[in-house]
C-alpha cells in the first residue's frame, strides 16, 4: 500500500546525500530534513494523512481492534517553530538472498540525473521523491516514515568538510605536541 509523492521545495537541513551517514548505523543511511512554509507542510500534511489513515484503519481491521500510535512522526513542527518533512532510506539491508544496496539519485532543476553526487549542504533548497511506509511493532504502535526516493537540487549550497571558516591571521601560533613535550619538564 505504499505510495510515491512529492514534496514541496524547501530548504534542507543536515542533508546527507553526497554519501550514507554511517555514525549511527554501520550500513549508511540516506536523510533529508526538509523546512517548508506553514500552508505548504499543511497541504502536505494531508496528503500523507489520507493514505495513513487508510493503512490504519486496514491494520486496526486486520487485529480485530483499534491499536495505539506511535508518537514520532515523520512530519512535524520543531521546537523552534519550522515546519519539517524527514525522509531517509537504509543504504544496505541484508536479507536471506544477501544484501541489497539503496541509493538516492540526485536530480538537477532540469531533472537530468546528476552523475556526481554535490555536497549538498544545509541550505540548499531541494524537493523530495518520498515513498509513505505505514508500518505496525506492538512495542511502539502504528506509525509510518517517509522512505527517500530521489532528490531534485533546483539551489545548490555545497559544504566544505575541511573548511573552517577562518582565514590565517597574525598572532598566536601554537607549538606542535612534540615540540612542547621536549621543551617543558613533568610537574612530578
Amino acid at each position: 500500500m505504499a505510495k510515491v509523492i512529492t514534496t514541496p521545495k524547501g530548504k534542507a537541513v543536515y542533508p546527507k546525500l553526497d554519501k550514507p551517514d554511517t555514525k549511527f548505523n554501520d550500513d549508511g543511511l540516506w536523510s533529508c530534513r526538509l523546512h517548508v512554509s506553514e500552508a505548504e507542510y499543511n497541504t502536505f500534511k494531508l496528503q500523507v494523512d489520507d493514505v495513513v489513515e487508510r493503512a490504519y484503519k486496514a491494520e486496526c481491521a486486520s487485529h480485530g481492534k483499534e491499536l495505539p500510535r506511535a508518537n514520532n512522526t515523520p512530519i512535524r513542527i520543531t521546537d523552534e517553530g519550522d515546519y519539517e518533512i524527514y525522509a531517509k532510506q537504509v543504504a544496505k539491508k541484508s536479507t536471506r538472498n544477501g544484501v541489497l544496496e539503496f541509493s538516492v539519485p540526485l536530480y538537477d532543476s532540469a531533472v537530468k540525473v546528476l552523475e556526481e553526487r554535490p555536497k549538498v549542504g544545509s541550505g540548499s533548497t531541494v524537493k523530495m521523491s518520498v515513498e509513505i511506509f505505514p508500518w505496525y511493532v506492538s512495542s511502539q504502535g502504528f506509525g509510518y516514515s517517509l522512505r527517500l526516493k530521489a532528490v531534485q537540487i533546483l539551489d545548490l549550497v555545497e559544504y566544505d568538510s575541511s573548511a573552517s571558516g577562518f582565514s590565517a591571521e597574525d598572532g598566536y601560533v601554537s607549538e606542535s605536541l612534540d615540540d612542547a613535550l621536549e621543551t617543558t619538564s613533568a610537574p612530578f
